[in-house]
């Protein structure tokens, strides 16, 4: 995402210039007065001879004192008539037009303002240019490609396998949890097998936990898809520009927190990290060492309140609702946002894309969170065959 980000693209000073720098180019290169042009640059040439020649004339013919001077305007009042030469100044300025219309004449003009726009272009830069080109070449570097359409033709397909691999490895995990709560109902009248298979359940939904906690659980994702301006009779367009982007676990959303250093934030990380990890974590430790020794454990307070009556105090559920309440709040305020974004007005047309979406983890999390739920009922039923169990021997 760093690669579109508008820092890069429509904000970036750099772009904006070669882009212009590109669009006058077009425009010298095929520069060529037009007919209009010619007749209004040719009164000009007209108007600034006639005041030339009003001028010299003014000038001969006040010579003053000096006697040189004077016989100048002698000679010249003589030879010169002062009427004619005003009449061939339309001539004049034709010619001069003329010779502005030759093809060598329009090339060393069109090369004086190339020189001068190249100039330009060397004082205009980002102040940030070095590190963002530093930071661009090595993410290119890093996935062997030498441009952006290369890197986000390349990035496209990358995305695509990932999203494919991480949804096949989540719902593979759910499809492992069925399986193991399919072989619970068919061994539910056999109390040998309860204790192994409570225990590999125990590690499942510990799997389950730990994938759900550290996996991305939602993609805040605001762009331009396109936006097109019209400048110096040239279309300049920005493609895929990245407004926001945040894609966070809730290790990730937990760490955020707590480095805020905000005692506010600090106390929510915290919380969250307790609630929704450590006392789910506590509890199925608890209850896989209650299931594995079973006289020993079974009557210490510790494990028991975390096997049997700690899951008022796991907030995994309440969580798994605020992440879904935080997307759909999330979702409503970037589509609101964006849509005042779309442009079309003849001179710059913007189109925008919101990507915000639920992400893998969210899904293995809510497995965990039934899972979690389904485990607990078949504790509570294990145990109580076992209390009838010790009833039936005393």
């Amino acid at each position: 995402m760093t690669i579109n980000s508008v820092s890069f693209g429509l904000l970036s000073v750099d772009e904006w210039r070669d882009n212009i720098v590109a669009a006058a180019r077009t425009q010298i290169q095929n520069f060529k007065l037009t007919p209009q042009q010619n007749q209004d640059l040719k009164k000009e040439i007209e108007a600034i001879m006639h005041g030339l020649l009003n001028k010299a004339i003014d000038s001969i013919e006040n010579p003053g004192k000096n006697v040189g001077k004077k016989l100048k305007k002698l000679a010249f009042n003589a030879l010169v008539d002062r009427n004619k030469i005003q009449k061939e100044v339309p001539s004049y300025a034709q010619k001069v037009i003329d010779e502005i219309n030759k093809p060598s004449s329009y090339s060393r003009l069109k090369n004086i303002a190339l020189t001068e726009l190249d100039s330009m272009k060397s004082k205009t830069y980002d102040s940030s240019k070095n590190a963002g080109q530093f930071l661009m070449d090595s993410i290119f570097s890093k996935y062997k490609v030498t441009d952006k359409p290369s890197f986000n033709k390349q990035s496209v397909i990358d995305q695509a396998q990932i999203r494919t691999q991480t949804y096949n490895w989540a719902f593979g995990m759910l499809g492992g949890v069925i399986a193991i709560l399919l072989i619970w109902w068919l061994v539910r009248n056999t109390p040998n097998l309860h204790t192994p298979l409570y225990t590999l359940s125990i590690l499942s939904a510990l799997i389950l936990l730990l994938v759900g906690i550290t996996t991305t659980m939602i993609q805040i994702d605001a762009r331009i898809s396109s936006m097109d301006f019209h400048i110096l009779g040239q279309d300049v367009t920005f493609k895929d520009q990245v407004l926001y982007f945040q894609s966070k676990s809730i290790v990730d959303v937990v760490q955020i927190l707590i480095q805020t250093g905000k005692v506010d934030s600090m106390i929510v990380g915290v919380l969250i990290l307790i609630f929704s990890i450590l006392f789910p974590l506590t509890k199925l430790v608890s209850t896989g060492i209650y299931m594995l020794d079973k006289r020993r454990w079974a009557k210490n307070k510790f494990i028991h309140y975390f096997a049997f009556k700690s899951g008022k105090w796991s907030m995994a559920d309440v969580l798994v609702i605020a992440i879904l309440m935080t997307f759909i709040g999330f979702n409503g305020i970037v589509n609101n946002s964006l849509s005042d974004l779309n442009i079309d007005d003849g001179t710059i047309t913007s189109i925008t894309t919101n990507n915000t979406s639920m992400q893998p983890g969210y899904i293995i999390f809510i497995g965990f969170v039934i899972y979690s739920f389904t485990l607990s009922a078949i504790l509570e039923n294990i145990s109580h065959l076992r209390n009838i169990v010790v009833v039936d021997k005393n």
